[in-house]
């Protein structure tokens, strides 16, 4: 691939191209060139190009722009063509660096690829986007130090609030940081992950309750030989999840051998997919499932069908945050965790926290709803 530089045939105007050379057998072929670059002296239209272009002053224009002071309608009509015209498109940088906020809500999720954050994310943006907000999603990848340089980017941008699903394990966590940025006035809302002692918003979901609930059901229904699959307990949640578990499990008098029990992250696919199928081809396998894996009920599911075992009768199941319309065929005792309720009440705490940035921190539980399906204890 190779540069090079000529006047554009319509305008004069230098601009560079790019020519890929390809070379057969030592021979050297040019393909036809192809445009790749804007041209280099393509003058951007100013705010000062709008105003003279309109007839107005350029701080009508910037009034216009930000939607702030009075602007006659013909004047606003005059600045919005010239704009147009000139495909004039305001510099959303300079924008943040005009004001002491922006319009952007920064979002700093553990893996984007999880269907839990990624509909989480949806119904919030739809939300915000109602009251002129914009969310920027971002990774941390579980990195304690990707993290914190993900946050100071996102304060760069000026952005209006915070919206974080916290790193906290081994690592530790940016806990006295997110504490001294809403100090300061940037409202920050943790989310599914509660750090102890945080002084920050939180809207998080009462895994213990929605573990404990499905277990018991499970247990009251007859089943004993039964298996466990869920986040290990690095995070509050999967510390929860088994602490809930091992509770219904203590209050029936039932021991879980340790082979029956797998714990791993949901990125982890291979020892978990090997678990599966160890579990559906013993020659006693588990009479009953709880999995608290998000997204894997689909591969239970198909383990177990594999393997000749059928749902119910020959082992039962349970899912957690699942398409509970597409699983009501396999009788799933089923925990629902509303995304629709979680992003509603995340975009409503963040809005109330702009509005209100100095108040005391506000903490929300959301219980989740357990569906029970009919299957038969064994």
């Amino acid at each position: 691939m190779e540069y090079f530089s000529r006047k554009h045939p319509k305008c004069g105007t230098e601009a560079a191209y790019l020519t890929c050379i390809i070379f057969r057998r030592g021979e050297r072929t040019a393909l036809p060139c192809k445009e790749v670059m804007e041209e280099k002296n393509m003058k951007k239209a100013t705010i000062r190009d709008v105003a003279k272009a309109a007839g107005v002053s350029q701080s009508t224009v910037s009034r216009v722009l930000n939607n702030n002071g009075y602007v006659g309608e013909d004047a606003r009509r005059r600045v919005e063509e010239a704009m147009e015209a000139l495909h004039y498109s305001p510099s959303a940088i300079a924008v943040c660096l005009s004001k002491s906020r922006s319009r952007m809500i920064g979002v700093i999720v553990p893996q984007i690829f999880a269907p839990f954050f990624s509909r989480m994310y949806y119904i919030a943006d739809r939300i915000m986007e109602r009251y002129g907000y914009r969310l920027l999603l971002c990774n941390s990848d579980e990195s304690l130090k990707r993290e914190k340089e993900l946050i100071d980017d996102l304060l760069s941008y000026k952005i209006a609030a915070l919206l974080i699903v916290p790193v906290d394990g081994d690592e530790g966590s940016n806990k006295a940081y997110l504490d001294q940025i809403r100090s300061t006035g940037t409202p920050v809302v943790c989310v599914d992950r509660e750090i102890e002692g945080i002084h920050c918003d939180g809207v998080y979901i009462d895994n213990y309750t929605a573990c404990y609930e499905v277990t018991k059901d499970v247990l009251a229904r007859g089943y004993r030989n039964i298996a466990y699959m869920a986040d290990p307990p690095i995070y509050r949640p999967g510390c929860d999840r088994l602490r809930g578990f091992r509770d219904a499990c203590k209050e029936f008098g039932v021991t879980v051998p340790q082979e029956n029990i797998f714990l791993a992250p949901i990125e982890d696919t291979k020892p978990l997919n090997a678990f599966l199928h160890d579990v559906a081809r013993r020659d006693v396998p588990p009479k009953a499932i709880i999995n608290f894996v998000r997204g894997w009920d689909y591969t239970m599911l198909q383990a177990l069908h594999s393997a000749g075992l059928r749902v119910p009768e020959d082992v039962a199941v349970s899912g957690f945050d699942n398409n509970i319309e597409d699983l009501l065929a396999e009788n799933l005792t089923t925990v629902q965790v509303f995304n629709e309720e979680l992003g509603s009440r995340l975009a409503l705490q963040i809005l109330y926290r702009i509005k209100y940035p100095h108040t005391p921190h506000e903490v929300t539980y959301l219980e989740s709803k357990v569906l029970y399906r009919a299957s038969t204890g064994d």
